[in-house]
């Protein structure tokens, strides 16, 4: 690969990869022609573990990959990404069984995701060491609304009542395993470390923090660090907030507003995912001007606002207050892994940050029960308002933590 390219390209080619590779976070709608519901062959409850089980699975994907960098070129992670999304999604097809499912979507699939989401990120940010939190942001959007474009076509032509009108599921999850393959393989070429002669542009920023990091440290060093855990701890607790509202956005709003109709409220919803994609770039760029602790408090406020708003769109029934409180919730989320991107790279260095990324990623595994949780509270309580206070709880809890963060005592002039 020609690494004398415009950095630009890899950040596009990064993108478009991340587009594709983000299809893991659609499959409650990926698997709605599958549920009971829609005389599929499975009920909901079963269908459900899938996204806990692609979620553990990209998280080790993500720990694969980073080890795997060191010993080869991230372009080859991003064609076993493409394997595995081929193999994931053309086994899921042929599925007569769950275990085919989750073991096709959820381990091949959350694999394949994990294997490009840490290849992209972590060479893409080698390329743009003077943008580090807004270049995270411009990555991270692609993951996060590739789910929700893609969905939305996926929506558009698949049978999802098996009424016969429509595509199957079955030919919808090849063709896509087949195209996130072709994508995957083709951007794959364009992703590239630079050589070591690239020259590294390191911005002053007249007394306050630089683009360069603090300090590099091994995975080992850093996981002994207060900062990595007060930071693993701020995105556990922001991830279950976030991924809480996600899972009951929809009930949510045909109790706050219950003349809406089936298209306004998938568009409500959907405000959460467009503004999430926006948010990333927005954080990732803020983390660069204003630093970490900001932008991390920034995240918890705006969670607050946004649960506050639906609180009282649940009591008003006020349709604008609801699609507000969604447009926030969007933003406040858009923030979550940006800054943990940024953040690794800022506190830990670049030289391991494939592998301690990875690490920090992990978080994603506790997260993951969010929606279990909130479920459970709301079956426990009847109310959607129980489960927003405890949010609320999370996000103050998370920004203790944030406060709690302390810089290296050799970046404390920097």
């Amino acid at each position: 690969m020609n690494k004398g390219l415009n950095r630009w390209v890899y950040a596009i080619s990064g993108v478009i990869a991340l587009l594709f590779a983000g299809l893991i976070y659609a499959w409650s709608v990926l698997s709605g022609p599958l549920s009971s519901a829609n005389n599929g062959p499975w009920d909901e409850s079963a269908l459900t573990w899938t996204s806990t089980i692609v979620m553990v699975f990209f998280c080790l994907g993500s720990m694969f990959g980073g080890m795997l960098q060191k010993k080869i070129k991230v372009r080859y992670e991003m064609w076993i990404s493409a394997v595995l999304l081929l193999a994931g999604f053309g086994i899921a097809s042929t599925a007569t069984s769950i275990a085919a499912i989750y073991i096709g979507f959820g381990a091949c699939g959350g694999l394949g995701a994990g294997f490009a989401y840490n290849a992209v990120l972590s060479s893409v940010s080698k390329w743009f060491p003077d943008k580090q939190g807004f270049i995270s942001g411009i990555q991270l959007m692609g993951f996060g609304i590739g789910s929700f474009v893609i969905g939305k076509i996926y929506a558009a032509v698949v049978d999802s009542t098996n009424s016969g009108e429509g595509f199957s599921w079955n030919s919808c999850f090849l063709v896509l395993g087949i195209i996130c393959a072709v994508v995957l393989a083709l951007t794959g070429i364009f992703t590239a470390k630079p050589g070591p002669d690239y020259k590294v542009p390191v911005v002053q920023r007249g007394g306050k923090e630089t683009s360069a990091p603090y300090e590099e440290v091994t995975t080992g060093q850093m996981v002994k660090k207060a900062s990595f855990w007060f930071m693993f701890l701020w995105a556990i607790l922001v991830s279950v907030a976030g991924l809480a509202v996600l899972f009951l956005g929809r009930p949510i709003a045909v109790e706050a507003v219950p003349d809406l109709s089936a298209g306004s409220v998938a568009t409500v919803v959907g405000l959460i995912s467009i503004f999430n994609g926006i948010g990333r770039i927005i954080f990732g760029a803020l983390f660069d001007k204003v630093g970490y602790k900001p932008t991390l408090l920034l995240t918890c406020a705006l969670f607050i606002i946004a649960v506050a708003s639906i609180i009282v769109a649940l009591n008003t029934h006020s349709v604008v207050v609801l699609y507000i409180s969604y447009i926030i919730t969007g933003l406040g989320y858009g923030g979550v892994t940006p800054s943990q991107s940024s953040f690794v790279n800022k506190f830990y260095g670049t030289e391991n940050y494939p592998t301690n990324f990875s690490i920090m990623v992990m978080n994603l595994l506790i997260a993951s029960f969010g929606t279990k949780i909130a479920d459970a509270i709301q079956r426990a309580t009847g109310s959607y308002v129980s489960v927003l206070l405890v949010v609320i709880v999370l996000c103050v809890i998370a920004a203790v933590f944030a406060m709690l963060i302390r810089k290296p005592k050799t970046a404390q002039t920097a």
